[in-house]
């Protein structure tokens, strides 16, 4: 069997214009720098991402999909002072495809694609097509306002960050505190409560930085009115 003789660069290229055209129908645009299609709706940016990996006689294409909320995350650089920007930012598209609510984690078979021969680039393209319908425009269209957003992330279980979210527990807490009170949730007391337990709980494997950083979201939410 002849081996690949694509390159990287050939690999995002055809990605670009084949699967650039089918996705483009929904409103995304790529961007070279990161080889990711976004789509910008009002405070909301979807990003399907792709990761090309190149191994000795082939390829391996992983999608990874990732969720921006610009009053969240505005929120939470103007008391950190620095934010990743990506609110749901989900690396592994297999957590998705395995936990349909995403509530918990589900281990299940990886969902890369493989090229190791020029021709699986038609096939490759094919299943990206395919894993962006089934998929990513599913998980894209659920997450479109903060009540989503609240609703998901701050209900249990609490042991450890949702399937989609893919941060660590601090952060989900952090988040979780500005999207209630963005929402007015009315159970935020409670939240805060459970939230502060979570920390303590996992203490040991945090750094004392993120423990210091939940606390300055804690205090300042609870002094501070946000819209």
């Amino acid at each position: 069997m002849k081996q690949i003789t694509l390159k990287s660069k050939d690999i995002k290229e055809r990605i670009m214009n084949d699967f650039g055209q089918f996705i483009a129908a929904d409103g995304f645009i790529y961007k070279k720098t990161y080889n990711e299609f976004f789509c910008q709706k009002g405070d909301y940016t979807y990003i399907f991402n792709m990761l090309v990996t190149a191994w000795s006689n082939s390829y391996e294409i992983k999608v990874r999909l990732f969720i921006s909320q610009k009053k969240i995350e505005s929120i939470f650089e103007s008391i950190l002072g620095k934010s990743h920007k990506l609110t749901m930012s989900q690396e592994m598209l297999e957590r998705i495809y395995y936990s349909p609510d995403g509530r918990k984690i589900v281990k299940g078979d990886g969902l890369g694609i493989w090229l190791v021969k020029d021709g699986d680039i038609f096939n490759a393209i094919e299943v990206l097509k395919i894993y962006y319908k089934k998929i990513a425009k599913p998980y894209f269209e659920r997450f479109a306002t903060l009540e989503a957003f609240d609703d998901f992330i701050n209900n249990p279980p609490f042991e450890y960050s949702p399937a989609y979210v893919g941060a660590n527990t601090n952060e989900r807490c952090m988040k979780g505190l500005i999207v209630a009170k963005l929402v007015r949730n009315p159970n935020y007391e409670n939240i805060v409560a459970i939230y502060d337990e979570l920390i303590k709980a996992t203490v040991s494997k945090v750094n004392h930085d993120s423990i210091t950083n939940y606390n300055k979201v804690k205090d300042y939410l609870a002094n501070n009115l946000i819209s």
